[in-house]
């Protein structure tokens, strides 16, 4: 939010203004840009494996990404092959039984 409100304070009156009526008269759709760039974040693929930290190939049909995490606050992870998938998520299945069994009971 703070780079938002950097953005709307490096904008000229007149600029603001206009913004402003065009967010009123509907021309100017936030929701759907918003909702472009997040797609566009997902599917691109990081630059490192989470697991070991190689570098990832772009173009190899060998890396895996996935996207987990509650809707509003999504994480991405990119893994150089299955063998690192793998480990991953049987880190991550640990960490959340862990969190299962440390949660007090009501």
């Amino acid at each position: 939010m703070y780079r938002f409100m950097r953005f709307l304070d490096s904008l000229e009156h007149y600029e603001l203004v206009k913004f402003k009526q065009e967010m009123e008269k509907g021309t100017l759709d936030i929701a759907k840009s918003i909702q472009g760039k997040i797609k566009e974040h997902e599917k691109k693929h990081a630059g490192y494996c989470a697991t070991c930290s190689n570098t990832l190939d772009p173009y190899n049909t060998n890396n895996y990404t996935i996207i987990f995490g509650p809707e509003d606050f999504r994480k991405k992870a990119s893994f150089c092959g299955l063998d690192c998938l793998e480990y991953f998520l049987i880190k991550l299945k640990q960490m959340k039984k862990g969190e299962k069994n440390e949660s007090p009971r009501h």
